[in-house]
């Protein structure tokens, strides 16, 4: 597993040693800075790490200041990013279990060091339960703001302050069922019909085997939007027919 960490002047005694905890573990990571105790601006840091993350350079990320509240809300403003700040094993735990969080937050005045660096084993451990929560983390996604990514077509992103957005999941208008087109990204798959669009979980991020969340036929026509209601196995075919070099596992919930 690759890791992304970074941190302002606050957090700068705890993140070394959080990347020793990753160097005895065997994680690889990158330090984003900041290495001295001089103040920095932690939304830059924080922003740069969650931007790594998303463009799947890194299978996860840690920001660290004196709260992490501001670094959390940083981080979050990235799209495909969910960023958990979190205090206790507790926290860590359901972070990744029921909301597959792929950046902790870790407040370095809030909590000791020997704390901070059992969350870290624990939310690195601890994988995503899937299931009903695939729709809910899919909602989250889609309420935030885009990053670039290289040679990757924005088409359904989120387009910059001041122009018209795209419709939100499901739309107001019925989509053209012949023309669709299909978004990979490091955390989801994104079925597109015009500006109409589902998005399926994906976890562990686009390695080989992925697992693939598609929703019960039930669970298809009471939680997706109108314009695909009856439309399972021809939109599933679909993805399919476009992922087979991915090596996927298709798991119902």
């Amino acid at each position: 597993m690759r890791i992304a960490i970074g941190g302002d002047h606050r957090g700068v005694s705890l993140k070394e040693n959080i990347k020793k905890v990753l160097t005895e573990a065997g994680y690889s990571y990158e330090d984003f800075g900041s290495c001295t105790t001089e103040p920095v601006d932690y939304p830059d840091i924080a922003k740069k790490v969650a931007e790594a993350v998303a463009r799947g350079e890194y299978d996860r990320g840690i920001v660290l200041g004196g709260s992490g509240n501001g670094e959390a809300m940083a981080a979050n403003k990235v799209k495909g990013i969910r960023c958990a700040l979190c205090w206790n094993i507790e926290s860590a735990l359901l972070s990744r279990q029921h909301n597959d969080a792929n950046m902790l937050s870790l407040g370095a005045r809030m909590i000791s060091t020997e704390v901070a660096l059992e969350i870290v084993k624990v939310w690195l451990d601890t994988g995503f339960d899937g299931g009903r929560h695939t729709t809910r983390i899919n909602q989250i996604d889609q309420k935030q703001t885009s990053v670039d990514h290289p040679g990757r077509s924005k088409k359904g992103e989120t387009p910059p302050d001041g122009e018209k957005p795209d419709i939100p999941k499901g739309g107001s208008k019925k989509a053209s069922s012949d023309k669709y087109d299909l978004l990979i990204t490091f955390r989801y798959i994104k079925y597109m019909e015009g500006k109409d669009f589902i998005e399926f979980q994906v976890d562990p991020g686009l390695k080989r085997p992925s697992v693939v969340y598609i929703p019960s036929q039930e669970r298809w026509n009471s939680e997706l939007p109108g314009w695909s209601k009856n439309r399972r196995d021809e939109i599933i075919d679909r993805v399919k027919s476009k992922c087979a070099h991915m090596n996927c596992e298709w798991r119902e919930y």
